[in-house]
């Protein structure tokens, strides 16, 4: 991996996992249920660890941009190869492809873990769905900034 790929790996995991958190929260205090992820991956690692547990948030929060930043590698190799154009159209597909992997991996963490959180499952796996597209859109924007000054800069 070159600078430049790894500038737009950084750039677009970050404003789109922060763009989805955003959204996530907005839309918890706009339905008064909590669907902020990394407060309920929080939840699920301290309903794990028997000691410890004060570093839980620290690794919720970690957790949530490593995962963001999986997907994001995954975009940015089908950007630079040319299999997909870095537009807002590919960033709904992929957002909405990634909402449903979300989606199913949420549904078995939560299915498996021996002391999940009560949350509404339905309504949480809709905002997933429409969050991870906000993903998609701003790791777009995130990745064609990057390309946009570094191709700048390959010119001069």
């Amino acid at each position: 991996m070159n600078s430049i790929e790894f500038k737009k790996i950084l750039s677009s995991g970050i404003i789109g996992t922060s763009a989805m958190t955003i959204f996530s929260y907005l839309v918890s205090e706009l339905m008064s249920e909590n669907f902020r992820e990394p407060e309920i991956m929080t939840t699920l690692i301290k309903n794990l660890l028997l000691t410890a547990k004060q570093y839980s948030p620290y690794l919720a929060w970690s957790l949530h941009y490593i995962i963001g930043f999986s997907f994001v590698l995954i975009y940015v190799r089908l950007w630079d190869n040319n299999k997909l154009k870095p537009n807002i159209e590919t960033g709904l597909f992929l957002g909405a492809v990634t909402g449903i992997v979300g989606i199913i991996g949420w549904y078995f963490t939560l299915k498996i873990h021996p002391n999940p959180p009560i949350i509404n499952l339905k309504h949480f796996f809709i905002l997933l769905f429409f969050a991870h597209i906000v993903f998609g859109i701003f790791a777009v924007i995130g990745y064609v900034l990057v390309k946009k000054l570094t191709d700048n800069v390959e010119r001069k």
